[in-house]
């Protein structure tokens, strides 16, 4: 290169330098921000697995181009769905790009890099009386197992400390989002970041301790938080989607219109509102949720809500002939209206109700569980608790007849025996096939629908009641 050459390009770069000077730009200067800078923590978690982390953290960021790494985000975080943006009206920055760094530092992903170099080894050799380190040099051929060529023999997962002279710098002891900022404006400023992060989830848990001298039961909600993103998440506001979200299209992050109510309880409890086509449940104080832990938190609470006990066996006929009768039990039911004026009023999201009742010692024992769906305001709820011990049905066929190819007239004589001591009164629904109607009974059944016919008993206490029918069926 001639001497005119040199001196041109090192006027050139001169001029550039003194360009982005004069400007106040740095080149490329990088900026850490971790978690201990974080000044607000919102977590929304939906019943499908993931949450919608919002944060605020504070840090100062110079003019020009920065490259902001941005700490301890979950393992688990989904990188297409971030937003960030500053809070501040006069702090104005463009992301130039954003990477997710996610190539943590191990035993594994460090030794990775080094295949096909060559490693120091070193270990402890007794000679006599005392240890000596004896220092060897192999080159790695392969991980998994680790293979080792030491020049006069190859070793498989040798013995010893490895001595490495650096880390690669694209191993990272913590995931991390960088981002190439270009900001027009030096001095503090308040990041907004939003995003979705995968194994993050939440599901309810009801005890219902029933009274049935009164028929009214007192109900409690606990929701069951449980975090496996790779992050912890300190002094979180948490909030609480119940609803199934489609997460194939994009989700657009809608307005809340509270609708200014609480839940019933002696404590405080949780903001309850309509989102879209779900429900929000804003718990009323923050919490820490760490990482590889389940935390309850107390949902809501309901005393005297009144409540009806049901007997129900739901039979299918079919078209076979019966040599010998059947013995069934019933299902216990319970039914309740989810309405204000029934102490509830309040949409209950999705999850597991256990039914407990006090022994003659007034211990609590037991009695049934059941699952339940998400129930809006002012719906019935039916649980299936378990099978009545001493409430049997036998069933038998007085006659089964042919009726041309495809038809068939079938008698039924159903016998329900009650065991207890006082009057039951239990459903049959008779599950029916094919164009069926009618034809004789021995009490005046109900239709419900085009393949159940139902009958209602009432049952003597230590009695029995009989049922007999005959269907004609055409199929």
């Amino acid at each position: 290169m001639s001497r005119v050459k040199e001196k041109y390009i090192c006027w050139l770069l001169i001029s550039m330098t003194s360009i982005f000077t004069q400007n106040g730009y740095a080149q490329n200067e990088t900026v850490v921000v971790g978690d201990e800078s974080r000044t607000n923590l919102t977590v929304t978690v939906y019943n499908n697995d993931f949450a919608l982390v919002r944060e605020v953290r504070e840090t100062v960021l110079p003019r020009g181009l920065i490259e902001l790494e941005f700490q301890d985000v979950p393992r688990t975080i989904d990188a297409t769905s971030v937003t960030v943006k500053s809070l501040g009206k006069k702090q104005k920055f463009s992301v130039l790009e954003q990477n997710y760094r996610f190539d943590l530092l191990n035993r594994n992903t460090l030794l990775s890099k080094f295949v096909g170099q060559k490693l120091k080894y070193s270990r402890s050799v007794l000679e006599g009386k005392s240890y000596e380190k004896v220092l060897r040099e192999g080159h790695l051929l392969a991980m998994n197992p680790e293979i080792v060529d030491f020049g006069d023999e190859i070793e498989i997962d040798p013995e010893g400390t490895i001595t490495l002279s650096y880390v690669p710098e694209e191993l990272i002891s913590k995931p991390t989002l960088v981002w190439l900022l270009e900001n027009d404006t030096a001095g503090p400023q308040l990041l907004e970041t939003s995003y979705l992060a995968n194994n993050l989830s939440w599901h309810a848990d009801y005890i219902m301790v029933l009274d049935e001298q009164s028929s009214e039961f007192d109900l409690s909600a606990w929701v069951t938080m449980n975090n496996q993103s790779g992050a912890r998440y300190n002094n979180a506001q948490i909030k609480l989607v119940a609803g199934d979200v489609n997460r194939v299209t994009a989700q657009a992050q809608p307005e809340l219109y509270a609708r200014d109510r609480m839940m019933s309880s002696a404590r405080a409890a949780p903001q309850e509102e309509s989102l879209f086509e779900y429900h929000l449940y804003t718990m009323p104080r923050k919490t820490d949720l760490a990482n590889n832990e389940s935390k309850q938190l107390n949902l809501m609470s309901a005393e005297d809500v009144s409540f009806s006990k049901e007997y129900i066996l739901a039979s299918h006929i079919g078209n076979q002939r019966l040599v010998e009768s059947q013995e069934s039990r019933f299902d216990v039911k319970l039914k309740f209206d989810n309405r204000s004026k029934n102490n509830l009023g309040l949409p209950l999201p999705a999850g597991r109700v256990r039914v407990y009742q006090a022994d003659s010692s007034g211990a609590l024992q037991l009695v049934g569980e059941d699952r339940l769906k998400h129930i809006p305001e002012d719906e019935t709820v039916t649980l299936s608790v378990g099978k009545a011990f001493d409430l049997i049905a036998e069933r038998k066929q007085t006659a089964y007849r042919r009726i041309g190819d495809r038809g068939v007239e079938l008698a039924y004589e159903v016998t329900v025996r009650n065991h207890k001591p006082g009057n039951a009164t239990v459903t049959l629904d008779e599950r029916l096939f094919g164009d069926w109607f009618i034809s004789d009974e021995s009490r005046k059944g109900e239709k419900i629908d085009s393949s159940t016919q139902r009958y209602t008993m009432n049952v003597p206490g230590k009695g029995s009641q009989t049922l007999s029918y005959t269907v004609r069926v055409n199929y």
